[in-house]
């Protein structure tokens, strides 16, 4: 089984790799730091699984599974693995095309078994998270209005709202993205709407709550 990891984090990369390198049935052909060095790595590899954190800058890893599931003959699975155990997380990764979602504190072990059942097609959720999940379950109808308003928002938006969040000004986000500053602002006024926030620190604090950038 051919793999790729994605983490931000290179310990965590190398200790994955690591662990990988145990299992006989595992390779790891590509890693990467960042969701856009992810997307490239899966276009040339088309490995069978990506191993993805979601809180990941410049591209977030739900935004990344996203993508790749998007991608034309590209049959790679991914599993999020990450330090978010709160519901949303796990309903979004799941929405955007995820296969598998374990937290970072899970054993090796439940990591291949993940993976195993990925491969035969099948979901996996920690049992942790399957808690969690079921009690979310029973208000599900009670989502606040920045829950909604981040299901709302379309993948440039999102992309807007994270690339807002790391702090990029409105030029460098238009160069990043390829459209004009006056888009960009639109973009602004449009997030900010959505999302009920009335200042770039209150967008800030939203994303790094829905793990879609860090405290730096």
């Amino acid at each position: 089984m051919r793999i790729v990891i994605a983490d931000d984090h290179a310990l965590v990369v190398e200790g994955l790799r690591l662990c990988f390198g145990t299992a006989t049935e595992f390779e790891v052909v590509a890693v990467a730091e960042n969701g856009h060095d992810l997307l490239a790595a899966v276009r040339r590899e088309n490995p069978d699984l990506a191993v993805i954190d979601i809180s990941m800058p410049g591209l977030n890893g739900i935004d990344a599974v996203r993508a790749i599931k998007a991608m034309p003959g590209v049959t790679t699975r991914c599993l999020i693995m990450s330090m978010h155990c709160e519901a949303e997380f796990v309903r979004e990764a799941f929405r955007a095309g995820a296969g598998a979602y374990i937290i970072k504190s899970s054993s090796f072990d439940e990591l291949l078994t993940a993976a195993r059942t990925v491969m035969t097609g099948r979901n996996y959720l920690s049992l942790e998270i399957a808690d969690l999940l079921a009690l979310s379950l029973v208000d599900s109808g009670t989502g606040g209005p920045a829950r909604s308003g981040i299901s709302s928002l379309t993948p440039r938006e999102r992309q807007t709202f994270q690339l807002l969040a790391e702090g990029l000004s409105v030029k460098a986000i238009g160069f990043k993205l390829g459209v004009s500053h006056k888009t960009v602002h639109t973009y602004r006024t449009v997030l900010m709407q959505k999302l009920g926030c009335e200042s770039i620190a209150e967008l800030t604090k939203l994303a790094i709550r829905h793990g879609l950038t860090e405290v730096s």
